[in-house]
């Protein structure tokens, strides 16, 4: 999949820009706070219907307007052409999104069709911060390739909602009738989300293995593990993590009837990620943290790219200011025969001597969100 040209109007603080990409490499320098990340954030928008770090679309709409618009040209690695545009309304609250002129209604029937892998500051938080940011990176891997793990996880977002109402509006009180029917739609919806994650994460620790040592080049071995709250340690299947749960449920009754929420299911789950067997989190230095962190992102190109027989596009926001210049070299390497990259920075020196710039691989000036030429840059 690549990216051939791209439109922003009234995004963030881009007025109007448009962009004509290379099929390789597109680097987009300017000093912090110039509308670098927003081009990304745009190209996000795309691919995935909304910002990669930001959650309110509202934020994306340019100060002093009330709408934004994204447009992108996209073309398959089988020669497919797509015409991509997303337009948000801030006074009515919409978001509407198009593909070849026709509406989608569905946002989430968007997700894997432009498959795209993403690693700026805010991904820190998944080796650094807490579970929901390991599973929200789970779960957007298994989204991208999985149109049955979206439906599962919206199904059960729906019910985890309803079912968390009753219990906070009947606080302290014998709901158990009312909850009963809401306990076996979450259990069933449960049951598939943890079987599809364990399943996943399984297959998903190869990937890493191989993508750490291209990155790290040493004797250190990752690994990664799935900690739900039911131990799925033997080949369980879906029935026999929904009995596991049901017996969880029925354990959790009283405590949530003190607390008025959920005490049960996948949204309580975590990733564990260590290295020689060590957990990540209390001993890896700050350079394992990255490295770590720029593997799952290499392992997860490697798996979309098989799972949706199209190449990702790559999105690097300002990866290369915390990696010495030996392994900012490397990791150009690495990325030059992976597809269409996109990278953010503040100073062309790590391209230099390894970057040819031409049809294939474009650099852009960004400055107060207009793109500027080269000698109006300096």
């Amino acid at each position: 999949m690549k990216l051939l040209s791209l439109t922003l109007r009234q995004f963030r603080n881009h007025v109007s820009s448009g962009f004509a990409f290379g099929a390789a490499s597109n680097v987009l320098l300017g000093k912090n706070g110039q509308g670098k990340t927003n081009v990304l954030e745009a190209v996000s928008y795309l691919c995935l219907t909304k910002s990669f770090y930001a959650g309110a679309d509202a934020t994306a709409v340019h100060c002093g307007t009330s709408m934004f618009e994204v447009e992108g040209d996209f073309v398959s690695d089988v020669n497919v052409r797509h015409r991509v545009r997303i337009v948000y309304d801030e006074q009515m609250r919409q978001k509407h999104f198009f593909i070849n002129a026709s509406e989608i209604t569905k946002l989430s029937e968007v997700i894997g069709l432009f498959p795209i892998v993403v690693l700026s500051p805010e991904n820190n938080s998944i080796t650094f911060g807490s579970p929901s940011e390991r599973r929200k990176f789970a779960d957007l891997v298994m989204a991208q390739s999985s149109k049955a793990y979206v439906e599962d996880m919206m199904e059960y977002k729906r019910v985890l909602r309803q079912r968390n109402k009753i219990l906070s509006d009947a606080r302290g009180n014998d709901c158990s009738a009312v909850l009963a029917p809401w306990t076996e739609m979450l259990i069933r919806h449960g049951s598939a989300i943890i079987h599809r994650r364990n399943t996943f994460l399984n297959e998903f620790v190869t990937y890493v293995e191989k993508a750490y040592d291209a990155v790290a080049h040493n004797e250190e071995r990752p690994s990664l593990r799935y900690v739900p709250q039911i131990d799925v340690s033997g080949a369980m299947d879906r029935d026999a993590i929904a009995a596991a749960l049901h017996l969880l449920a029925d354990r959790k009754q009283a405590d949530e009837r003190r607390t008025g929420s959920t005490l049960f299911g996948p949204q309580r789950d975590d990733i564990a990620f260590s290295i020689d067997g060590l957990p990540l989190r209390e001993y890896a230095s700050q350079g394992q943290h990255k490295t770590y962190l720029i593997a799952l992102k290499i392992a997860e190109f490697w798996y979309l790219k098989e799972r949706c027989a199209e190449l990702p596009i790559i999105l690097f926001d300002d990866v290369f200011s915390e990696l010495d210049e030996t392994r900012s070299h490397q990791l150009l390497e690495m990325l030059a025969p992976m597809g269409q990259t996109f990278i953010t920075t503040t100073s062309e020196r790590i391209f230099q001597g390894v970057r040819q710039w031409d049809d294939e691989h474009r650099k852009f000036y960004i400055r107060s969100g207009t793109v500027v030429l080269q000698e109006d840059a300096a």
